[in-house]
């Protein structure tokens, strides 16, 4: 442990013992330059990266392969030095590659990967290619949906039998951007930093977990230093073997710690480095707690509320700019949109930089939507799924605005199948980050083979998590009497309707749903559904293919229930 007067002998020390650090290089392959090409086209056409070819009316219904081709120059890489192609997302499958030799795939269209590119890199010109997939299958994540409702639960694909889309668009693409990375033959792949404050005496316990690679063809030895707060950390040299990984750890307390809240989202910047590489995040301490039926947030209830964001630009689809996701957020914390299930899917990281500087609670959530049992059982189905989850982690798990992981949005949680996958799926998670709650969305907790608690998946949830439209009332007391001791957050709710500006049904929907949240002290806040209009290809998509689920349009113009949600929302922020 480090204390606080040992971390100011540190500080003293610290530039005697830094040793020669710079950033990681990077190189951007964003912009112009790309060309981009479907199985239906003759030729090839020119397009920037982020691409997201359904934003495009000419392929707005296309499902299948395109080939993206890229010319770039690289520079020289000196003795020692290795390169890493790096894609923050390709939508869904992605094969690769460069100068003529494949490099490898990946499966997954919301995560990030990367692959080491140092001996097929070349000074000068360089040629990347990569065929990118939006099929979705019975087997992907999102998968085809085969949970669907249904009274009698027949089918050999799952309730009813029927097999679905997902609801959103499927945005084929390089949808996020893609760089290469040039640092010395160690770097640093990642680090996870926990800060658990002691609410009674204000002295936070900080622990640091931080992944090394050598990616050179011989042993090397370094030395990882940096700072946590006003926390020093210098850690003792390690040595590394060619071509392998090493975990270092480390703790230190930090007293009289300025706690982060959604009142006061205060955060503490950190910053790890090696020779030739280094690793910057922004973290908050806090404590996310249950206590009984209250959501508690460094000892205070919560009671919030916010919506679900549909990564849906009229011009952009998915290629989201900081610029659109900040215009977006903007607009949500002026309606009072503080805690949310924000989508079905992996969100971009500014998205959490946003709700870490601006006090939002959000539960991320990768893509098991509406499987069935059959699914839920496949054991490639989970291995893909846990793969998905731990990478969304990886990248999300050191901002304080994330307060809980969910394993997924109404699959069959009332089958054997989906109690026992969200029970492993609980312990997965909890195995990679013991440091967060766990839910998912359940659909089910109002259906006929539901009796008690132990028929249904939530009992695995450390608050439950319901998709509610309509009769509000008798099924959050419904759901209560099969978990009395759990809170309840509403995932989903709201009422799809009026297309233009004027939306008195949803207006009514919206209000008897809040009213009877706030009357329940077990309630902990609902997430609408939707902040925004969305495109779908799902059936029952108006023939415009706009579901017009938001409070703003497609368009982002505000709606009369903007106002209305704008009230309904206000509460004492904790």
């Amino acid at each position: 442990m480090t204390t606080l007067r040992q971390a100011a002998l540190f500080a003293l020390l610290l530039p005697a013992l830094a040793l020669s650090t710079q950033a990681a290089e990077r190189i951007s392959l964003d912009g112009s330059g790309w060309t981009f090409k479907t199985t239906l086209d003759d030729k090839a056409q020119s397009v920037s990266v982020p691409h997201s070819w359904p934003a495009s009316e000419q392929y707005r219904r296309y499902i299948g392969r395109a080939l993206y081709e890229h010319d770039f120059d690289a520079p020289t890489l000196r003795p020692g030095q290795v390169a890493r192609l790096h894609f923050d997302a390709v939508y869904d499958v992605a094969h690769v590659w460069l100068n003529g030799r494949m490099i490898g795939s990946h499966e997954g269209g919301y995560t990030p990967f990367e692959f080491n590119i140092t001996k097929l890199l070349k000074p000068g010109a360089n040629h990347l290619v990569l065929e990118v997939d939006n099929t979705p299958t019975l087997t992907s994540i999102p998968a085809l949906a085969a949970g669907v409702p249904s009274n009698d639960h027949k089918g050999p694909y799952g309730s009813g039998g029927r097999i679905t889309i997902v609801g959103w668009m499927p945005y084929g693409g390089i949808v996020r951007p893609v760089n290469i990375v040039v640092t010395d033959a160690v770097y640093l792949r990642n680090m996870k930093i926990d800060a658990k404050p002691d609410l009674k005496t204000g002295i936070a316990t900080i622990h640091l977990r931080a992944w090394l690679h050598n990616g050179g063809a011989s042993a090397a030895t370094t030395t990882v230093q940096g700072e946590i707060g006003t926390l020093p950390v210098h850690l003792k040299p390690t040595r590394i073997a060619a071509n392998s990984d090493a975990e270092v750890s480390w703790s230190g307390t930090l007293r009289n710690a300025h706690l982060w809240s959604a009142r006061d989202p205060f955060l503490y910047d950190a910053k790890l480095t090696v020779p030739g590489d280094e690793l910057t995040a922004h973290i908050g301490v806090r404590d996310i707690r249950v206590v009984g039926t209250e959501l508690q947030l460094n000892g205070k209830p919560v009671h919030l509320y916010g919506a679900n964001r549909v990564g849906e630009d009229p011009k952009e689809g998915l290629r989201e700019s900081d610029a659109i996701l900040e215009h977006d957020l903007n607009d949500m914390l002026a309606d009072n949109m503080r805690m949310m299930r924000i989508a079905h899917y992996p969100q971009p990281p500014y998205l959490f930089d946003y709700a870490d500087r601006h006090g939002m609670l959000i539960i991320p959530e990768a893509g098991n939507w509406n499987m069935s049992a059959w699914q839920m059982a496949d054991p490639g189905i989970r291995s893909t799924f846990q793969k998905q989850m731990k990478e969304m982690m990886e990248q999300d798990w050191n901002h304080p605005s994330v307060i809980a992981w969910s394993v997924g949005n109404e699959y069959e949680s009332y089958t054997r199948e989906g109690i026992d996958w969200t029970r492993d799926m609980r312990a997965y998670t909890l195995s990679l980050d013991p440091t967060r709650l766990i839910t998912f969305a359940s659909r089910y907790t109002g259906d006929p083979a539901v009796k008690t608690g132990a028929d249904e998946a939530s009992q695995y949830s450390d608050f439950v998590s319901i998709n509610v439209y309509g009769n509000y009332a008798k099924r959050f007391d419904h759901a209560h009497q099969l978990y009395p001791d759990k809170p309840i957050f509403v995932t989903e709710f709201g009422k799809m309707g009026e297309l233009g500006l004027h939306d008195p049904e949803r207006i009514k929907d919206i209000t008897d749903a809040v009213s009877a949240m706030k009357e329940r002290p077990y309630m902990i806040g609902g997430s609408l559904w939707t902040w925004n209009d969305y495109r779908s290809l799902i059936k029952g998509t108006p023939p415009n293919g706009i579901r017009s689920w938001g409070v703003v349009n497609i368009d982002r113009e505000r709606r009369d229930s903007w106002k209305v949600v704008q009230k309904l929302f206000e509460t004492e922020l904790p």
